[in-house]
């Protein structure tokens, strides 16, 4: 594995055209002992984010099925019922499937990915320009709710404008860390945060070993 060492540099504040001129897909190491890399990850060609999500809404529609069957059971309504939810499911998935294309159109077919891990923990960044793309978007969904009067839309959507451009998770905090090496993807998982780190080619084994090492209060699943 190559490592390429930097002085200190605030990667958190990288735009898309600085990220591809330092470098991507390369990991560096900084003056105080920092690694960071920049994945550039091409969204129509690695789908596990896609699929991530498919399996969010796949289980929260059982969920809801279930609970219809239990309330309605005896009742006449059920296939009717049954009928309206799997519409409403089927137009959920239109939704999402556009919703990927259009933000691999408004990336430019790169979504990139900043991460910074030392000793203590790991965060999460995206570049500057690409985060306030995706706020735009978040802001654009609560307006466009608002005047549907989707409350719970509204109430996302503000959510997402306003989150902040980074996640940090520490390592004593984590309570899994769970590997998909065909996907170049380590999940780092603490309390109601399911954290997706991507590695570049041929650096796995290293990002994998540093995390798990410090994460001694996680469940270490290989993969």
């Amino acid at each position: 594995m190559e490592v390429k060492n930097i002085d200190s540099l605030d990667f958190g504040s990288l735009t898309s055209e600085e990220a591809r001129a330092l470098g991507l897909n390369v990991v560096f190491r900084e003056e105080d002992g920092t690694y960071d890399w920049i994945y550039c990850m091409k969204m129509l060609q690695n789908l596990s984010i896609m699929k991530f999500v498919m399996k969010i809404i796949a289980l929260i529609y059982a969920l809801i099925v279930i609970t219809m069957l239990v309330l309605t059971r005896g009742s006449g309504d059920i296939l009717w019922l049954l009928g309206i939810l799997g519409l409403v499911f089927a137009t959920v998935i239109v939704i999402v499937l556009f919703s990927f294309w259009l933000i691999n159109k408004l990336f430019h077919g790169s979504y990139m990915l900043i991460y910074e891990m030392n000793d203590k923990g790991l965060t999460f960044s995206q570049t500057t320009d690409q985060a306030q793309i995706t706020s735009t978007i978040a802001a654009a969904s609560a307006a466009v709710s608002a005047a549907g009067g989707n409350a719970g839309g509204v109430i996302s959507g503000t959510g997402m404008a306003m989150r902040p451009n980074s996640y940090n998770a520490e390592f004593l905090k984590v309570r899994s860390v769970k590997g998909k090496r065909k996907e170049n993807l380590i999940w780092v998982n603490t309390f109601l945060q399911y954290l997706m780190v991507y590695v570049p080619d041929g650096t796995y084994d290293f990002v994998w070993t540093f995390i798990t090492e410090r994460c001694v209060n996680a469940k270490i699943i290989p993969g």
